[in-house]
């Protein structure tokens, strides 16, 4: 029991040490000599930084809060302290600057100061309709061809109407790398003047290319038929010349030679 009350005894006396110490908050506080207290502290740490800038606030050493506020922003970035040191030099510093208070003041809470009176019955002085010069199809495509080199700046929708329009060979090119699908008007022409323009590839570099109709490849050779010896445009051909999937050309005999007449064809 004795010991047991003595073990006790030490624990009170342990805990009553420990309430009694403060920490470097309370020591700053109380401190006569807050200069003289600073030094404690590690050069390079955020107690340091934070520290520093209470006491040339507090002693109105402003310019050395602009000095200390750098380091410190790049070493642990724009902490919650360094933004209470901001915030309080702000505010401190109000009939001195101003302005610039003011426009800190502005940024950190995000004031804005646009908004417009509302006049109740008040007749509209805005615009009721888009203005169609500046929105029109025309417009847009010659500011878009003015600002791009290709046509990175059209969607996809928009060759159904650009084709039509006289493209230079680049952005021809260009479209028809991009294009989804064969509906597009006049594309076994666009094809073969792509064909024939500068630095072309072979007919098959483009996935558009496969998905031809049997009619535009024909359309295609007839404007251009050297095409005949290139060996994509042949198998190309040959596949569009297949029976449908729901016949069974291989069994029966009528529809193996009709496929045979469109292949000599």
């Amino acid at each position: 029991m004795n010991r047991l009350m003595t073990c006790l005894a030490c624990l009170l006396l342990a805990s009553a040490a420990a309430a009694g110490e403060i920490g470097f908050v309370e020591e700053f506080a109380l401190s006569k000599d807050r200069a003289e207290t600073l030094k404690k502290l590690i050069p390079g740490t955020e107690d340091y930084y934070y520290f520093h800038g209470l006491h040339y606030l507090n002693t109105e050493q402003y310019a050395k809060v602009d000095a200390l506020i750098r380091p410190w922003i790049e070493r642990f970035g724009q902490s919650a302290r360094v933004t209470e040191i901001q915030t309080r030099q702000a505010i401190l510093t109000y009939e001195r600057n101003p302005e610039k208070s003011l426009a800190y003041l502005k940024n950190h809470l995000g004031l804005r100061f646009d908004h417009q009176r509302e006049l109740i019955g008040g007749a509209p002085n805005l615009p009721t309709v888009l203005d169609q010069r500046v929105i029109s199809r025309a417009t847009l495509k010659a500011d878009s061809l003015a600002r791009w080199p290709n046509l990175d700046n059209f969607e996809d929708i928009a060759f159904d109407w650009l084709a039509g329009e006289k493209l230079d060979w680049e952005r021809r090119r260009n479209m028809i790398q991009r294009l989804p699908r064969p509906d597009v008007p006049d594309l076994p022409q666009l094809i073969v003047a792509d064909l024939n323009s500068p630095h072309s590839p072979e007919f098959g570099a483009f996935p558009i290319h496969a998905q031809l109709t049997h009619a535009q490849l024909q359309e295609i050779l007839r404007l251009k038929p050297d095409l005949l010896n290139q060996t994509f445009f042949v198998n190309t051909s040959m596949a569009k010349l297949q029976p449908g999937a729901d016949e069974d050309w291989r069994r029966d005999s009528a529809l193996t030679k009709a496929y045979l007449d469109r292949l000599l064809g």
